[in-house]
């Protein structure tokens, strides 16, 4: 693991990635992840970091917008392709620091795999994400154009259907703290499965139960236009009919926000007051639009016009998700039946 930042004297030696267009597997040395300990590294944080590349020649690449450089982690979420990531990691102890990830460099049939890891040092507000995943939107669907071969327009494709959004799970939260560190104890409630979680004292900790989105319906494609008629030679051909507009995909459902009781030990009453949650509903998508019909050939003198083609439907509304519900109290527990746990 190599994880010290880089200063701006090694940022003056990278390569930029336009030079790595033909880069071999066979010339990689190395390939890492680069980032600065001194961030908020807990769960839930929000941190930058950079990926490397080294060839055998010693020069060093930031391949970190690389589009043959992909970062595969159960325990990091990274933004698109930027240099920000987001600590996703679910912890069975509370000591758990690793955050582990895989680095591929694909080139024609050749990989190159790494692996790599980003060490917490549970600084930072904490941040449990159990939110529902959002939906997946349909795609939007192309227009069809004039056909080359053939005298009619094709209709065009239906857009695809947006997906239902996820229901947040139901927990129940215990917390308590020591001289150095706040701990939380998450147990899922529908299978009993437990999660363990610390941060340095003096941080608030933010609770997201929410449901997700529903997914957008895709977008219906415009159908193609029909071809005018014409005179090749002796030869008449008519006017093209007008392709059929496509329908617009449905839109999916929001899923609901997960029940939450959250139980303060009495050494840490004060946290009452430093925590923020989120079991809100996730609402729905929006429905895809219609595709247009296309326009039909126009005739010749004494041709018969070509059939116009119809509108597409809108695609269907769907339904917010419910909201979850937040309860808190103060009450004496056992630590030790928690820590052991």
């Amino acid at each position: 693991m190599k994880h010290v930042f880089y200063s701006l004297a090694i940022a003056l030696i990278v390569t930029s990635c336009s030079s790595l267009k033909n880069i071999k597997v066979s010339q990689i040395e190395d390939i890492w992840f680069v980032y600065s300990p001194n961030q908020d590294l807990n769960h839930g944080s929000e941190f930058e970091g950079e990926i490397m590349l080294q060839t055998f020649d010693g020069k060093q690449h930031d391949m970190s917008r690389n589009s043959k450089l992909s970062v595969s982690s159960a325990d990091l979420a990274r933004h698109g392709r930027s240099k920000t990531y987001t600590i996703v990691k679910k912890s069975s102890d509370f000591n758990e620091a690793k955050c582990a990830l895989t680095l591929r460099y694909n080139y024609k049939d050749e990989e190159f795999v790494s692996a790599d890891s980003v060490m917490m040092n549970f600084q930072g507000p904490l941040r449990i994400l159990y939110n529902g995943a959002n939906g997946i939107n349909g795609e939007h669907q192309r227009s069809k154009g004039t056909p080359l071969l053939w005298r009619d327009g094709k209709d065009g494709d239906h857009g695809p259907h947006g997906t239902n959004g996820k229901s947040a799970e139901s927990h129940t939260v215990h917390i308590w703290k020591d001289q150095s560190f706040v701990y939380l104890h998450a147990t899922k409630i529908s299978s009993g499965d437990i999660f363990k979680y610390q941060m340095t004292i003096g941080n608030g900790i933010d609770l997201d139960f929410s449901g997700g989105n529903g997914g957008n319906g895709g977008d219906g494609g415009d159908g193609g236009n029909g071809k005018d008629g014409e005179l090749k030679g002796e030869k008449i051909k008519r006017a093209g009919d007008a392709g059929n507009g496509g329908d617009g995909g449905n839109a999916g459902s929001g899923g609901n926000g997960g029940d939450l009781k959250v139980i303060l030990h009495p050494n840490c009453a004060e946290m009452e007051n430093y925590i923020t949650y989120d079991v809100s509903r996730g609402r729905a998508g929006n429905p895809g639009e219609a595709g247009k019909a296309g326009r039909a050939g126009s005739p010749l003198t004494g041709q018969q016009a070509g059939r116009a083609g119809w509108n597409g439907t809108h695609g269907q509304t769907a339904y917010s998700g419910s909201n979850g519900s937040y309860s808190i109290f103060i009450e004496d527990f056992n630590i030790e039946d928690y820590n052991r746990r």
